[in-house]
């Protein structure tokens, strides 16, 4: 550990002696100066961290001496003047140029060896204090280098978010936001800082958010809803809306960070999914009104086709192959028949007939009746007995679900035309 240097700067060898015997016993390295111009050499050169200076000297005396080193509170050294007694002007003068420690002639040795460990302790202390400010000092620097980087780093983050963001405290005032909610608001940062929702933007808007807001800090529950927003383009925009609370580090709601999704091509593209499903699903009903028509359609010509083959074309063929016996004429009606059973084979099986169930004869009978023949005339026609045209209808009742029942036989056959 360095010894504590100590310079006396006095023209009396008596006083520079005295001095000596002082403090050679604390351990000092004492230097000595004959006058103020020594002194200012050996302060330089010595670098003393306590200075005893004499005012009256020959040459550059100790005023001369303190006026040259223009004492400064951060000197690394305390100055103690020696002076006699009554000299209360050289005190005066002494404290305006930066002194602080007198010593009065005669010198006491106790007075002079408690003063200077006095200083020099001080003076110690002094510059551990100012070490440790330093110190401290650099390490606010750099600490707050690190939080403007950090700052800085955070904002260029969240400028780069395509989407806008911002901050608000818990008086739901704007402390932070980033570029793109700058530009959904037409302002700049500084012009939306300390203000509210309700001082930025159109009053329905606000309201919705400003309630929202309130909502949020009472709940603490993140929330989420969709609003219509006009930018300062007039374009209109589908905002859905996110925020939620953050929190300081003991866990209290600090305020509200959020962020605005725009929807506004999504809603556009579901609206026309819709309305293109619409137009779907009429074209798929006309189509099917009209498939079900043509089915209908198809169905009824096809029942018509195989009523009239049953009714007008079958049983007279059946009747022309009874009254030809083996002539080529038998084998034509045969291939007749064949080909209008190839025909009607694709028709579908499901096809309603008003002779379902019926038999080739009793067809015959029926379609006589309903043309309103006579029993007898219908015998002719058939080339059967009037007995058998009889045992037919009965058979046509009963099958028709006519039996015991007053209907006209006729009549019930007309109406299932």
């Amino acid at each position: 550990m360095t010894k504590p240097r100590v310079l006396v700067i006095d023209d009396e060898p008596v006083l520079q002696k005295a001095m000596l015997k002082i403090l050679q016993n604390e351990k000092y390295d004492i230097a000595f100066a004959n006058n103020g111009l020594e002194g200012l050499a050996s302060l330089k050169r010595k670098q003393p961290d306590l200075i005893f200076l004499d005012l009256r000297m020959p040459g550059l005396d100790g005023f001369g001496f303190l006026e040259t080193i223009n004492i400064k509170a951060d000197d690394p050294y305390h100055v103690v003047v020696i002076t006699g007694h009554g000299d209360d002007r050289e005190v005066m003068r002494s404290f305006e140029l930066g002194v602080n420690f007198f010593l009065r002639k005669p010198l006491s040795f106790i007075e002079v060896r408690c003063l200077a460990r006095r200083c020099l302790e001080m003076k110690a202390n002094e510059k551990k204090l100012r070490l440790h400010r330093d110190s401290l000092e650099k390490l606010v620097t750099e600490r707050t280098l690190a939080l403007v980087n950090q700052v800085r780093f955070q904002q260029n983050l969240i400028d780069s978010i395509p989407v806008p963001v911002y901050f608000m405290d818990g008086d739901l005032h704007y402390i932070g936001c980033n570029r793109t909610f700058e530009e959904s608001l037409g302002k700049d940062r500084k012009d939306i800082t300390g203000r509210t929702t309700l001082e930025l933007m159109e009053h329905d808007q606000a309201t919705i958010h400003h309630q929202n807001d309130v909502e949020l800090l009472k709940t603490g529950k993140a929330a989420s809803y969709e609003i219509t927003a006009t930018y300062p383009d007039g374009s209109v925009h589908d905002l859905l809306v996110f925020k939620s609370l953050f929190r300081d580090k003991n866990g209290a709601a600090a305020g509200i960070v959020g962020t605005n999704l725009d929807i506004t091509e999504r809603n556009q593209a579901r609206v026309q999914i819709e309305l293109h499903a619409e137009e779907l699903e009429n074209t798929n009903t006309a189509l099917r009104v009209l498939l079900k028509q043509v089915s209908d359609s198809k169905t009824e010509m096809e029942n018509r086709i195989m009523d009239n083959l049953t009714r007008l074309v079958n049983p007279y063929l059946d009747l022309l192959e009874e009254n030809l016996v083996r002539t080529p004429q038998v084998e034509y009606v045969r291939v007749i028949q064949e080909n209008i059973k190839k025909i009607t084979s694709t028709f579908s099986l499901s096809l309603s007939s008003s002779y379902l169930g019926l038999s080739p004869r009793e067809i015959q009978v029926a379609d006589l009746v309903r043309q309103g023949r006579a029993n007898k005339e219908a015998a002719r026609i058939l080339n059967i007995s009037v007995n058998a045209i009889e045992f037919h209808r009965n058979n046509l009742r009963k099958k028709l679900g006519l039996q015991n029942k007053k209907i006209n036989l006729r009549t019930y056959l007309l109406s299932m035309q």
